[in-house]
């Protein structure tokens, strides 16, 4: 089946060489009753981007590599897949062992692809204007990485088991925190206290 999608539907090298292909697919009349065209035309798209873009989380995350194709012949892939006529393909993704560590794509500059209203300024690391307060929540297992925290005060929150890494903690203050197994750049600070 991966030789005839290579061969017939789209011959990319990695797709006849991958162990693993997921075909994403819309079926059409799942969102339209609900949504009519828009759902049909639109939200069936959004639902397998989504889909995929999770896939490819779930590989990285798994220690796989994985690529997703969009670039095929429709027709072809129905045709060896034998699928029903409410049945399209949107995507491929190719799941396997990555035998190389890709550069990340070149990205346009968020002020190309983005249009802010009001004002935008880049972060600094200035005290706030305002004071910044993180309370009462439970935030166990929270994951802060790259995070401004400069100034900001966290009381009577639920940090347990929560890890911090690359951030700016200058000025940060914890008051009356659970902190069992929190880790900050890796080391427990629980049992530093």
């Amino acid at each position: 089946m991966r030789k005839r999608v290579y061969e017939e539907a789209c011959p990319q090298e990695f797709l006849a060489e991958a162990p693993v292909l997921i075909i994403v697919c819309i079926d059409q009349n799942d969102s339209a009753g609900r949504y009519g065209e828009r759902g049909q035309t639109l939200y069936n798209i959004q639902n397998t981007a989504a889909a995929v873009q999770n896939i490819l989380l779930s590989a990285t995350d798994l220690g796989l590599g994985s690529c997703w194709c969009g670039d095929f012949d429709e027709s072809c892939l129905r045709e060896i897949f034998q699928m029903n006529n409410g049945r399209i393909p949107v995507a491929i993704v190719a799941v396997g062992y990555a035998g190389f560590e890709p550069s990340a794509p070149k990205r346009k500059p968020v002020d190309e692809v983005a249009d802010f209203i009001g004002e935008w300024a880049e972060c600094e690391e200035e005290e706030p204007s305002e004071s910044r307060k993180i309370e009462h929540c439970d935030m166990g297992g929270t994951i802060f990485h790259d995070v401004n925290l400069y100034g900001v005060e966290i009381s009577d929150a639920n940090l347990e088991k929560g890890k911090i890494s690359d951030c700016n903690l200058s000025n940060l203050e914890i008051y009356h925190c659970l902190l069992d197994g929190m880790k900050v750049n890796g080391i427990d600070i629980s049992s530093l206290l």
